[in-house]
């Protein structure tokens, strides 16, 4: 055993806590840190290189993935030996402890069914969102960590980036009272909204098992609910649709394929030529990972106009009943409340917020990575004083919170401390209530009560 040492996490307290008592220690593990990637998709892949920047602290020592194809190009990357490749995580679980640490970054439907096996095997996890797909799976997780001793930590990347994590600290050090009302908005792109709830595997229930809600929204419903924290939510309701992606709204006179005569292939804001092709935007998806040879433009071409689902028309998928658009209300403890607003099919991607405290009130846009703190100042001889922060740099990797977030987790792991930003199964399970009531809220016309 390389462990040598666990305290208990902190419980919630009934009042905001300092940042210096959000900090505990948590594990002690001997560096480096041996992972296993279970699901080598573009996500694991991602925390994954942690390993390569900071290989003292992290080691990438097997895998679990069914494609032979990705297999090889991630053993290679991450030198990892031939008998530690797995092709299911049956296989992996029947051998003798592998390290320490579990990577998952399977398909949504996914998630739960390979992470339980692996927390009775005795690895912790760090675990891609969503953490479920339903309620029923998010508790049976739940009690297995615990029954096992096991920590989770959920890829809510956002709570690493300094945009959010400035909020967050301005929250806790009381800049604007106590929390009244949060309003959030988030802007899906047409190019994201086209490749991943229109045409990829996020697209219907039947495809990946989530609502777009929860496989796009989970995020900042996490945001939320930290940012409200320790106030926790009580009821739910929800409204949305899909209004602008029905066989109804096809343009006229266009073809089941962009390369099948369309007249609206040059012109079309969902046209795969100029989305896959003359700007690649998430081209990524539309012909697989970066692995082995690059496809040339002509095989590209051939691919979208044969056989490839990111060929055909934006109006011929059957999304179900998935939506373009919902909005949710949220009533917390002590009668605060929050909105959110996710939008598909947006200009630009854009996630915005306003909260509005007992003694001020903080604006923010992340992509432009400003927020602003307005504080109610009457002894002054103003209605207010407002300041303006710039909160970094974009980065790559959600403005750098991929790489964040797996530096904290592996650190933490080591014996370092638990910090406010820490997304474990008590944080992050707030959140994903909200969700799954909004979704029954929304198809039955009701408001959820937790």
């Amino acid at each position: 055993m390389r462990r040598t040492g666990r305290t208990n996490l902190k419980s919630r307290s009934s009042s905001p806590p300092s940042l210096d008592e959000q900090k505990v220690q948590s594990f002690m593990y001997t560096f480096p840190i041996r992972a296993v990637i279970v699901g080598g998709g573009h996500r694991s892949d991602i925390y994954a290189e942690f390993a390569l920047k900071d290989p003292g602290k992290l080691k990438i020592v097997g895998l679990v993935d069914p494609s032979p194809k990705r297999t090889e190009y991630l053993k290679s990357k991450y030198s990892i030996p031939e008998e530690n490749c797995f092709s299911s995580v049956d296989e992996l679980c029947k051998r003798e402890k592998l390290g320490e640490l579990i990577i998952n970054g399977t398909m949504d439907q996914l998630h739960v069914p390979t992470a339980i096996p692996t927390l009775e095997k005795g690895y912790d996890l760090l675990l891609e969102k969503p953490l479920a797909v339903s309620q029923e799976e998010m508790d049976k997780l739940c009690e297995v960590a615990k029954k096992n001793g096991r920590a989770v930590h959920l890829c809510h990347v956002l709570r690493y980036t300094e945009f959010y994590s400035t909020i967050k600290k301005l929250i806790l050090d009381g800049k604007i009272g106590r929390p009244i009302s949060l309003t959030m908005n988030e802007h899906v792109a047409y190019a994201h909204m086209g490749v991943s709830f229109v045409r990829g595997k996020w697209r219907s229930r039947s495809a990946c098992f989530a609502p777009m809600l929860l496989a796009k929204s989970c995020h900042d419903l996490d945001i939320m609910t930290w940012l409200m924290a320790p106030c926790r939510p009580v009821a739910v309701s929800s409204f949305g649709s899909n209004l602008q992606f029905t066989k109804e709204n096809k343009p006229k006179g266009a073809t089941h394929r962009c390369y099948g005569g369309c007249p609206h292939i040059d012109s079309c804001p969902y046209s795969a030529k100029s989305n896959y092709l003359e700007h690649e935007f998430w081209s990524m998806y539309a012909f697989g990972a970066t692995e082995g040879q690059p496809l040339s433009r002509e095989e590209k071409e051939k691919s979208l106009a044969t056989d490839n689902p990111f060929g055909i028309c934006a109006w011929d998928f059957d999304r179900e009943d998935n939506v373009d658009h919902q909005s949710v209300c949220v009533s917390f403890e002590g009668g605060a409340t929050a909105t959110f607003s996710m939008v598909g099919g947006a200009s630009r991607a854009q996630r915005s917020l306003h909260l509005i405290g007992t003694e001020g009130e903080i604006i923010g846009i992340f992509e432009d990575n400003t927020i602003t703190l307005r504080k109610i100042a009457p002894h002054e001889g103003k209605w207010f004083t407002e300041k303006t922060i710039k909160a970094g740099a974009p980065n790559e990797g959600h403005a750098g919170g991929d790489m964040a977030l797996i530096e904290s987790f592996v650190d933490i792991l080591g014996g370092g401390e638990r910090d406010f930003r820490c997304c474990d199964l008590d944080s992050a399970a707030d959140a994903y209530r909200i969700a799954f009531a909004a979704e029954v809220a929304k198809n039955e016309k009701r408001t959820v009560f937790l």
